[in-house]
């Protein structure tokens, strides 16, 4: 059992009511900017999906920039655990950087409305919280973690764990990650060009 479910089993019958009806506007928002597109959100429709008027489901976002907010909190922290699996499950050095940028790639094909938020912020006007941000930066310092430990292992120049050579990284990465959701939407494998990116990024820090 995860900390959260924990959390909701020692609260309130309130309290897990209304964590019961914040799930559920989730994932009505999410249905609905799968249809309609990411930056399509419509609080009425929402509303209307999840059986409250709209000024009720004020009272759980208090607008649609809160909504966004929810859902890229919700996305960063599913991510965090795709690529902290990742790291569990990795053989260390090279093999765990490729593992975690494939859990990333596989994490947004699978999730692709999420990924869109997540990597591409479609949305005009809509910057994440702090708070909602916070596990990216968790992200971050695993994937610099884990290219330290490929630096460490001697397959990687010590260039590769500098800021620029970890963000370089991230930028590859993500790049994929975006060409593959405008080209290829709806397929859940990720794209085979990650593959040859991460091929250049190896290369071009080799020792």
């Amino acid at each position: 059992m995860t900390k959260a479910e924990q959390d909701v089993g020692r609260a309130t019958p309130r309290a897990r009511q209304r964590a019961a009806t914040e799930a559920e506007i989730l994932a009505a928002a999410l249905a609905q900017m799968g249809r309609e597109g990411v930056a399509a959100l419509n609080l009425s429709q929402v509303a209307r999906e999840v059986g409250l008027r709209q000024p009720s489901l004020f009272r759980y976002f208090p607008s649609r920039l809160a909504l966004y907010d929810a859902l890229f909190a919700h996305g960063m922290r599913e991510h965090r655990a795709a690529v902290a699996a990742a790291l569990a499950e990795g053989a260390g050095g090279w093999a765990t950087v490729r593992g975690v940028a494939e859990a990333t790639a596989r994490f947004s094909a699978a999730n692709p409305v999420l990924g869109q938020l997540l990597f591409t912020r479609p949305v005009p006007g809509f910057e994440p919280s702090a708070e909602a941000y916070a596990p990216s930066v968790d992200v971050r310092q695993m994937v610099s973690d884990s290219v330290a430990d490929a630096v460490a292992a001697g397959e990687l120049r010590a260039e590769a764990a500098t800021p620029e050579g970890v963000q370089l990284l991230v930028a590859l990465t993500a790049g994929v990650i975006s060409l593959h959701a405008a080209n290829d939407p709806g397929t859940e494998e990720p794209s085979p060009l990650l593959e040859s990116a991460l091929e250049m990024y190896a290369a071009y820090y080799r020792p």
